[in-house]
């Protein structure tokens, strides 16, 4: 029994060398486990965004080490997308993740000013610059690909990224403060406008499935609800102080704030609230059949749903 164990840690101490500080156990240890949390599946420098795809597979953008982890929904992991950089295929602190129909992936990446779209098997695909792109002043903030191609940076400061289901993709812009929208033809377009709907400070937005897009302004402690023609009002509910990020699943909406996750839904309102102890606070929350995966800045857990 003691060589077993002298066995699995060795295992353990290969795996986290071999994968540059994250961990991310396979079949042959147990996992680490939370008491309040669940299972811990992988450790991070500095996480911000988790999502799933329509198989199960789990993503994580990790800004401390601006990659892309992907996880099958046992914690293994199957691989790591970008490294720090400004070519294409390399981000600088990604934000926010989309995977859509687990074909395709959308990648916020703040800091270059652009959205990524990538493969299945993440090769790069085309970048969305957010918001203008070439020079201001004397700040240059646009550049090229290396090879001759058109700029790919802009100067917003992209935060959020979903796809509808036509095609559209719906960006948040920190540092304008403003959602884009790219359709299959076009430039994009800003989606929020007005003096009353006018972001404070985004963090957070998602796609419901009534095709109205659900925006988190922790400025505003509240979430904000635009249909398709920019018209706009705020959820009913409580004060979503520190709110962090939002996700949808089976047509209610997750909404995430460092110890607590509230669920909504257009047709109930407020339906759950569920006290979330960690002992750090919680980034990003999915669910995927009968599990619920939540994301802290260093640690992804898994427990049942509630």
């Amino acid at each position: 029994m003691r060589c077993r164990h002298l066995l699995c840690a060795g295992l353990g101490v290969l795996l986290l060398w071999g994968s540059g500080g994250v961990w991310a156990p396979g079949p042959a240890c147990a996992q680490e486990t939370d008491r309040a949390g669940g299972t811990v599946l992988a450790q991070f420098e500095g996480a911000r965004a988790l999502a799933v795809d329509p198989r199960g597979r789990l993503y994580v953008a990790d800004a401390g080490r601006s990659v892309v982890d992907i996880f099958e929904a046992d914690g293994t992991r199957r691989d790591v997308l970008g490294g720090a950089g400004t070519r294409p295929g390399t981000f600088d602190t990604p934000s926010a993740i989309d995977p859509t129909n687990g074909q395709v992936l959308l990648v916020a990446d703040t800091y270059n000013g652009r959205v990524q779209r990538l493969s299945a098997e993440g090769q790069h695909l085309e970048s969305l610059p957010v918001g203008r792109s070439g020079q201001i002043g004397r700040e240059e903030w646009a550049f090229s690909d290396g090879r001759g191609g058109a700029p790919i940076q802009g100067d917003g400061r992209p935060i959020g990224v979903a796809r509808d289901d036509e095609g559209g993709v719906f960006v948040l812009d920190s540092r304008n403060r403003q959602v884009w929208k790219w359709s299959d033809v076009g430039r994009p377009q800003a989606v929020v406008s007005g003096r009353g709907g006018r972001l404070q400070d985004p963090v957070a937005l998602a796609l419901g499935p009534d095709r109205r897009l659900y925006v988190a302004d922790a400025g505003r402690e509240a979430v904000l609800i635009y249909d398709a023609v920019g018209t706009f009002r705020r959820m009913a509910g409580p004060s979503l102080s520190g709110v962090r990020a939002l996700a949808v699943h089976r047509g209610r909406l997750w909404i995430v704030c460092p110890r607590r996750v509230v669920v909504w839904s257009r047709a109930e309102g407020v339906v759950a609230e569920h006290t979330v102890d960690l002992g750090e606070p919680l980034v990003d929350v999915t669910v995927y059949q009968d599990r619920a995966y939540l994301l802290t800045e260093t640690r992804l857990l898994r427990r049942p749903a509630w």
